[in-house]
């Protein structure tokens, strides 16, 4: 049966904060997101992960992406990482996984993909961590098109990871056409999320959150949140919260789809359907959130 994602549901599904508690209790979460030339991807998903309510965020990323973030994300850890020379320069390079998972074993969360580039030192570099890292993944974007080559990476992650594709990259990653997947969208992200034990984010008007057996179905048309950059704001929402709900991945995905449609329906209150941009969405998460605290 599906579940409705309503303002109900989702306040049902918000964490408890204890205000007694410091920062170490409300979760860690490391974000591998960024190359030299893509750092607003980097910077929206870690400036979404703040909002979120995490304890700590941590961007890995390369020099260039850090530069930028010691601005516009002061709240945030920064690990700047080794950039490849090959391929497509300055995109994080493979050697890298070491020093992230050094630091990433202290996350409940992992976020990879957002701007990281579609190359073979990527893949290498999805390969280690997937291998390696022992908390909740959420895979997005570049990390999606990588995947979709080598969808077997996803049984070193089973039951632990949170894929958050839209209609073209789902049709990539399940080998079905556009035409086969929207006859029937739920019945195929379910058979999906079922097979790869996998929490999967089906992004659209009409979004679907499984984990093969439960399902959230939220109906929410807006197109002013189909800009670039939309992805990535849910992307690093999703993984703020999945640290807070480590056990949870399903709940932690379904309340940030809830939180990011609110805020671009509270965005295109303000700026319009034309006018309103990804950080606009993103300056809206405080409000979306008070609506569920309230």
């Amino acid at each position: 049966m599906a579940q409705n994602l309503d303002q109900n549901t989702a306040r049902k599904l918000l964490p408890h904060r204890d205000d007694r508690q410091a920062k170490w209790h409300f979760g860690r979460t490391a974000l591998v997101c960024g190359s030299a030339g893509m750092s607003g991807a980097a910077l929206l998903s870690t400036q979404a992960a703040l909002r979120s309510g995490a304890g700590l965020v941590q961007l890995c990323s390369v020099e260039e992406v850090i530069d930028a973030a010691r601005t516009a994300a002061p709240e945030a850890l920064l690990l700047p990482v080794a950039r490849q020379i090959e391929d497509i320069p300055g995109a994080i390079h493979k050697d890298a996984a070491w020093i992230i998972l050094g630091q990433a074993e202290k996350a409940q969360s992992l976020l990879f993909g957002c701007g990281v580039g579609i190359t073979d030192q990527g893949y290498r570099l999805l390969k280690s961590l997937t291998a390696n890292y022992a908390g909740t993944m959420v895979i997005d974007a570049d990390g999606l098109n990588l995947l979709a080559k080598h969808l077997t990476l996803l049984y070193n992650v089973s039951n632990r990871c949170i894929l958050t594709p839209h209609m073209g990259e789902f049709c990539r990653l399940s080998g079905l056409t556009r035409e086969q997947v929207e006859s029937d969208p739920d019945g195929a992200a379910m058979a999906f999320a079922a097979k790869h034990s996998c929490v999967l984010v089906l992004k659209g008007a009409h979004t679907i959150i499984t984990d093969g057996i439960r399902r959230y179905v939220l109906e929410a048309p807006n197109s002013g949140m189909a800009k670039g950059g939309s992805g990535d704001v849910l992307a690093g929402l999703t993984a703020g919260l999945a640290a807070q709900m480590p056990q949870k991945p399903l709940e932690a995905a379904a309340l940030a789809v809830w939180l990011h449609s609110r805020a671009g329906a509270l965005a295109r209150q303000a700026q319009g359907t034309y006018a309103m941009l990804p950080r606009d969405v993103l300056n809206c998460l405080g409000k979306a959130f008070l609506e569920l605290e309230g």
